[in-house]
């Protein structure tokens, strides 16, 4: 059991990645790689995907996977927000559904 349980998690590090990758690609400048490095389900059923920004372990982020939608927003080191935020999301950061929604009515 245990063992299918850590295939599920590495297959939803897979899965998610993608989406963490357009939050912070849409609402950050100078994220040059995201390194994710565990995923654990808390007590309560959510999933926490962990890892850091840019090679640098302080940079930590944790995304939360609440439902089958996948990831909508990823929380960062405060360090995350104040060196890397575009100024233009500092009050309104975007969800990565609603970054797919503007995407998707610019094609």
């Amino acid at each position: 059991m245990k063992n299918q349980e850590e295939k599920d998690m590495k297959k939803i590090l897979v899965e998610q990645k993608p989406r963490i990758e357009t939050f912070f690609n849409y609402n950050y400048k100078g994220i040059n790689n995201i390194t994710l490095t565990s995923s654990k389900k808390n007590p309560t059923g959510v999933i926490h995907i962990k890892g850091y920004l840019n090679d640098n372990k302080d940079l930590w982020i944790d995304a939360a996977l609440y439902d089958e939608a996948g990831i909508e927003v990823v929380n960062s080191a405060k360090e995350v927000d104040e060196t890397f935020l575009k100024p233009e999301y500092e009050e309104n950061i975007k969800t990565v559904s609603e970054i797919e929604k503007e995407e998707n009515s610019h094609k």
